[in-house]
């Protein structure tokens, strides 16, 4: 099999578990497929990278969950101007409350540094365990613990103080 065979197999195969990742991160569908593209490039760029398939899906759900912080990061960025992120606009059947806590969620999360972002969000948001986060990213479970102590420090003094 060519590189380039095997390089669209791995997308074929994992496509859909990266569009999942990145519209439960970005919840825009568009945005999704954007991010999704961003995930398929960095493949292409590091496939020499690509760990065997057992442990592919696990690299490629790290790699797309950088990408759609990194699109978060930008959006926020470019909407500094005062206008909303529509990452912030409620959905139909949103109460009020599940509105402010994404939006209480977001601001923490933009106060984070991208490994506090990284840890937090599998955590946190995930579900995952320490153990697993730490598996995920290649981190002790220490290191997790100590990240996501942080995160939660600096988001409560960053919303309420």
């Amino acid at each position: 099999m060519h590189d380039g065979d095997a390089l669209s197999e791995v997308c074929r195969r994992l496509g859909p578990a990266i569009y999942r990742r990145c519209l439960k991160i970005l919840r825009n569908p568009d945005e999704a497929s954007d991010a999704c593209q961003k995930v398929f490039m960095q493949l292409v760029r590091h496939r020499s990278r690509l760990p065997p398939e057992p442990e592919q899906l696990r690299w490629v759900y790290v790699v797309a969950t950088r990408v759609c912080f990194a699109q978060l990061r930008d959006d926020a960025w470019e909407t500094a101007s005062g206008t909303e992120l529509n990452h912030d606009a409620p959905a139909p059947t949103d109460s009020f409350a599940e509105v402010a806590d994404r939006q209480m969620a977001l601001k923490a999360l933009s106060c984070a540094t991208e490994h506090e972002r990284m840890v937090a969000w599998l955590v946190l948001v995930d579900g995952h365990s320490q153990q697993e986060a730490a598996e995920l990213l290649r981190l002790s479970r220490k290191t997790i613990g100590k990240r996501i102590q942080l995160f939660l420090a600096n988001a409560r003094r960053e919303l309420f103080e």
